[in-house]
């Protein structure tokens, strides 16, 4: 299964490859549709714009795009392409630019009836920021960053070339929209190290920020309990230091007034389609200030589509599903993966069959990049053979009168995510377990008047109870404390053999007598063998027979009603499988296969379940094996100790991350995922202030702690056994992991030769 990260997936800017032929191979403001090239319909339009795109460097080699590798592009069902357009190539001197290799470019595409999107970037990749802007960006603790000052000279000289770019291109036969980013690639602020303290952002906290929102130094005082005698005393806090929220709130609200000002330019030279990027995770707020609502609410006003990153993530692509249906704004998805991931497949196939929570106001989807990797060899077949059926479908998500609910003020804290950390992995924890068309509320939701918690039978908050869910129970609602409970007030549209395994994403047709059903078994490892039994009640259908086709042909499959009323089919996918379905009116058809027995229980039923280093596993399996990316808490190295095959830990100073740890996940149809308490037996080297700490998932809890194990030193080979109670496993950790195991010492490996894990016995 994916990778479930808490920070960002970094876009790092690789070589350019081969040549593509060889690789390949608020209120809203309503504009009207931009028009496609002559003689064709428009591929994009403005608020009814999708992406059906790839992602492609600016060019190929340093030659531009041709009209052949456009083609192939349009052969495979893509409609666009994003281009990384480099600040530098187009404006090489401060003032001179340089459109003639995009305008051939457009041209081109134009040619081939594709349309391209440029991506303005500010820092980060292709050619950006460009080599006259030297001002840098300051961390928190000093140190100089990569991306310009925030509020430095560099702002208004990018605003006049994103400005002048597209008032250059808006008209062009091949122009398809705009990506408008500003900050360090689509994270906002520099993701080296937590930037805006550069003079020139101190400055405009002093000089207008504070000023502009307190109305006086008295008023300031009055709220935070100081004594200061004007603004410019008031620290710019780092985190973890008192008024470290105040500071946050000033970089959030800078991200907000800069994107803005930019779109408001933007939208005076063009009526063409815009589109936001969301990078990063929902924890990453307080290092990014990248708050989804500030993007919606000025999607709203601007007639923008948002696109969320690393659309993978179920918790991720629920959130941002819920903000477009209450925000009224157009969401595209884009698969970020980095490349040479193990589970590349899965990925893919999680990220097609995620577009359907976005409807009805899906906005299309993003391959991130087309570059001859490794992504291109197995996710771009997956995206590209999929596309047909992800544009035929139509109607809406099924929304559930509950609601989950993320109190975003937590992530002003700016100490260590705040509450935030955890949230995003909860959502899909609660989503796999029990499939139900719950909707993602945020306080800044509520507080734009975009959402109200009175309009939900129950509301189950995640990271903390505010004054908002205080006057909501107050009022008779209902304040759920797990996610167990969810099913008594939203009933699951699908229940699963096991959890963890298998995704279903249906949207439902407009008239509520059908529903289209994407099918995706996202495990890397261990196929779903078991049943998928729909509820037309969970789907919003209404009252009447119904049965399951095949998507593509109509055929009746295999299934049978269940005594309560639910559609069991029988489902067998292997990791990575997609299956597509629809649900009709009308009773079962005479002749259909009827299974067995339906539901299916839990596949192996094993109680215990193992892996051994250099051996394949046995219902369980170490992850991040091989990784090597820079700041990941989970890279394994296999390795040899004693005569013995083992795996250990990359140390902080090589990962330079601040733990290190064995990340495992557990076959999700054993009898051990489900169980709730585990005896674990790991096998490890006994060095010198080494041990561990079995981390694992337990409700509400995806790190609950086991009792710590310390080693004797001796040198040799050390076998302990810890007992984890009250576990829940649902793959809710980083990786997509069960539990994992946290080095005592960081600085040294933890070097580990087996791991089992039993159903506790009394």
């Amino acid at each position: 299964m994916i990778e479930r990260p808490y920070t960002v997936v970094k876009r790092l800017a690789p070589a350019i490859t081969a040549a593509l032929g060889v690789a390949l191979l608020s209120i809203s403001a309503a504009m009207p549709a931009h028009a496609g090239p002559s003689g064709h319909p428009p591929l994009h339009g403005s608020s009814d714009a999708k992406l059906w795109d790839t992602q492609l460097f600016f060019d190929n080699n340093g030659t531009p795009w041709s009209v052949s590798d456009f083609q192939a592009l349009r052969a495979k069902g893509i409609t666009g392409a994003e281009i990384d357009l480099p600040w530098g190539g187009i404006e090489p001197s401060n003032g001179t630019y340089d459109f003639s290799e995009l305008d051939t470019e457009l041209a081109n595409a134009a040619k081939a009836h594709i349309t391209l999107v440029p991506i303005f970037w500010q820092s980060g990749w292709s050619g950006s920021p460009a080599s006259w802007e030297t001002d840098r960006e300051v961390t928190s603790d000093g140190a100089t960053g990569v991306a310009p000052a925030w509020w430095g000279g560099g702002q208004a000289a990018y605003l006049s070339y994103v400005e002048k770019t597209v008032r250059h291109i808006t008209h062009e036969p091949g122009y398809g929209g705009s990506i408008l980013d500003y900050g360090f690639l689509d994270a906002q602020w520099d993701n080296q190290g937590t930037g805006g303290w550069a003079a020139t952002d101190v400055d405009e906290f002093h000089a207008h920020y504070l000023p502009d929102h307190f109305h006086g130094i008295a008023a300031f005082n009055a709220k935070y309990g100081t004594t200061y005698a004007s603004f410019s005393e008031v620290p710019a806090a780092k985190p973890g230091e008192p008024l470290a929220d105040v500071y946050q709130a000033f970089r959030s609200w800078s991200v907000e007034d800069t994107y803005g000002r930019m779109t408001a330019a933007v939208r005076k030279v063009t009526d063409g389609p815009l589109y936001y990027y969301f990078g990063g995770h929902l924890a990453n707020a307080p290092s990014y200030a990248n708050n989804p609502d500030t993007f919606f609410s000025l999607a709203s006003r601007y007639d923008v589509t948002v696109i969320v990153d690393a659309a993978q993530s179920p918790g991720l692509a629920l959130t941002f599903g819920s903000l477009a249906r209450a925000y009224g704004v157009k969401l595209a998805q884009e698969w970020t993966a980095p490349d040479g991931a193990a589970a590349l497949n899965a990925q893919a196939a999680q990220w097609v069959a995620n577009y359907g929570l976005g409807l009805p106001e899906g906005g299309g989807e993003d391959f991130f990049i087309h570059d001859g990797t490794d992504k291109d060899v197995y996710g771009y077949p997956i995206y590209t053979s999929w596309l047909s059926t992800l544009k035929s479908l139509d109607g809406s998500y099924p929304s559930q009168p509950v609601a989950l609910y993320i109190d975003v003020s937590q992530g002003y804290d700016n100490s260590a995510g705040g509450s935030l950390v955890n949230v995003e992995n909860l959502i899909t924890t609660a989503w796999d377990r029990d499939q139900s068309g719950f909707d993602i509320v945020t306080s800044q939701e509520i507080a734009n008047g975009r959402a109200d918690l009175s309009h939900y039978r129950a509301v189950l908050p995640l990271n903390g109870q505010d004054a908002r869910i205080a006057a909501y129970a107050s009022h008779g609602g209902v304040v759920l404390n797990d996610d167990s409970q969810l099913t008594d007030y939203a009933p699951a549209y699908a229940q699963l053999t096991s959890a963890g395994a298998l995704q279903v994403v249906p949207t439902v047709a407009a008239d509520g007598r059908s529903a289209q059903i994407v099918v995706a078994e996202v495990s890397s490892v261990y196929p779903y063998d078991g049943s998928v039994v729909l509820r037309t009640d969970g789907l919003n259908l209404k009252k009447g027979a119904y049965h399951v086709v095949d998507g593509t042909t109509g055929r009746p499959l295999a299934q049978s009603v269940t005594n309560d009323g639910g559609l069991c089919v029988p489902t067998k996918l292997d990791s990575a499988g997609l299956a597509y379905w629809r649900v009709v009116a009308g009773p079962i058809p005479r002749g259909t296969p009827a299974p067995l027995t339906c539901p299916v229980t839990s596949g192996s039923a094993e109680s215990t379940v193992s892996v051994t280093a250099g051996a394949p596993g046995e219902g369980m399996q170490f992850l991040g094996l091989g990784q090597t990316g820079h700041g990941a808490d989970g890279n394994l190295t296999e390795t040899t100790q004693g005569g013995t095959a083992a795996v250990e830990t990359w140390t902080s100073s090589q990962s330079g991350a601040p733990t290190s740890n064995v990340y495992l996940q557990v076959d999700p149809s054993s009898a051990v995922a489900a169980a709730a308490d585990i005896d674990l037996t790991v096998t490890y080297w006994g060095s010198a202030g080494q041990g561990f700490t079995a981390q694992y998932d337990a409700p509400g809890d995806p790190y609950h702690a086991a009792p710590s194990v310390s080693s004797a030193g001796s040198g040799t080979w050390e076998t302990q056994t810890v007992r984890l109670s009250g576990s829940q496993l649902s793959e809710a950790q980083n990786l997509s992991a069960d539990l994992r195991l946290v080095a005592k010492d960081a600085t040294q490996p933890l070097i580990v030769a087996s791991v089992s894990m039993s159903v506790a016995k009394e």
